[in-house]
């Protein structure tokens, strides 16, 4: 464990590569270049999304002592960490794609101009209307199908995320009352069912915005955190009904997004599990840990939201000018591809440093400024 961040320095590089693969499978898909497995960035977002109902629950379990769980004051302790931890960075992004959202429509246009496979609806980029601009700014927008898919940022996850904020407490006040595992199990069967009896209002979201269609993987995630609590393999079982709850849901038609989420909860499980040691697994698994713990995979995860939040408003205007002022669209497909990674990473990469260390950072002490007096109160 670290003792400065407070958990496994592999999830760091597990949020690393998760960023990077939204990243390089966006530019995969935007270039007409298809990659197995690098192609899908949605089951970078799902590696996001187990790592967040992971750490969540691992923290809020950890600190039930001096927070316990039933106090008011802690729900509301936890929302405004979760809101600096966030906001920030998202509100400054989202100015930038709302002002010139109707630019980056253009460059989108341009992009499917060439590969008519890859084309989107532009104008979901350009809206500027006041209802927009509120839905987002309040973080309602997921919960609407008209705008829970509606700038260029992929924010729909960010609304996603902040939907599972404001019902984890909550959640965890479920375990308490119900049992840990038969609660976040009947939760899943609940978003099942959420499936057919809404089924109009499931099927109206384009991208998954709406906390019910994935509050599943999250739950997951959670259920991961007390398999590595308790050293439980029946734990593990239990966070495998995740991609099963996928199946039942109607997502399982991307058969390879359901296997990679399953393969991702057993992996996470192998690499966070304490081992006796000089035992087998202790051994087999020192190589995956060492490229997660190095100062690479390190730095990558802590800026990895920044990278994500960020990468689109690089990365379809690169391509858009690449393909109308050079003959990239004449390369190979694989060749395209490197092309705009070597063009487009290392500025997003850059970009999102500055981001993490002038905007992040200083988001996240804004928000232990807010707190102090009531960490204090607590403590006295």
């Amino acid at each position: 464990m670290s003792a400065t961040r407070g958990w496994s320095t592999e999830l760091e590089g597990l949020r690393g590569l998760a960023s990077l693969w939204v990243l390089v499978g966006h530019i995969s898909l935007l270039t007409h270049c298809h990659i197995t497995l690098i192609s899908s960035p949605g089951i970078g977002v799902d590696l996001f999304i187990l790592l967040s109902g992971y750490l969540m629950a691992k923290n809020y379990v950890e600190r039930q002592h001096k927070e316990p769980w039933q106090r008011a004051e802690t729900i509301k302790t936890f929302w405004i960490r979760r809101f600096f931890r966030i906001a920030p960075l998202y509100y400054l992004l989202l100015i930038i794609a709302l002002i010139y959202g109707p630019w980056f429509g253009e460059m989108r246009d341009t992009i499917a101009h060439f590969y008519s496979g890859t084309a989107t609806e532009s104008s979901r980029y350009s809206d500027q209307s006041l209802t927009n601009i509120l839905t987002h700014f309040s973080f309602l927008f997921g919960l609407l199908p008209e705008y829970g898919f509606n700038t260029v940022l992929p924010d729909w996850s960010i609304g996603l995320e902040m939907q599972f904020y404001l019902l984890f407490p909550f959640i965890m006040l479920v375990t308490l009352r119900l049992g840990y595992a038969a609660s976040l199990i009947g939760i899943m069967a609940l978003c099942c069912a959420g499936r057919y009896l809404l089924a109009d209002y499931y099927e109206a979201f384009e991208m998954p915005s709406m906390i019910l269609l994935k509050l599943h993987m999250f739950l997951a995630g959670m259920l991961l955190a007390e398999a590595v609590r308790r050293k439980s393999l029946l734990y593990v079982t239990f966070a495998l009904l995740g991609p099963v709850a996928s199946v039942a849901m109607g997502m399982g038609v991307i058969k390879l997004q359901v296997i990679m989420e399953a393969l991702m909860i057993v992996g996470m499980a192998a690499i966070l599990w304490q081992y006796p040691q000089d035992s087998l697994m202790a051994t087999l698994i020192t190589l995956p840990r060492k490229l997660l713990n190095n100062r690479l995979s390190t730095w990558l995860g802590d800026v990895s939201f920044s990278v994500y939040l960020l990468h689109l408003l690089i990365v379809i205007p690169m391509i858009a000018q690449l393909l109308n002022y050079t003959d990239i669209e004449m390369k190979s497909d694989m060749t395209r591809f490197l092309i705009v990674c070597v063009s487009t990473i290392p500025l997003t990469y850059l970009l999102a440093s500055l981001l993490y260390q002038y905007v992040e950072k200083p988001g996240i002490r804004m928000g232990k400024r807010v707190l102090k007096p009531k960490l204090t109160e607590q403590t006295q």
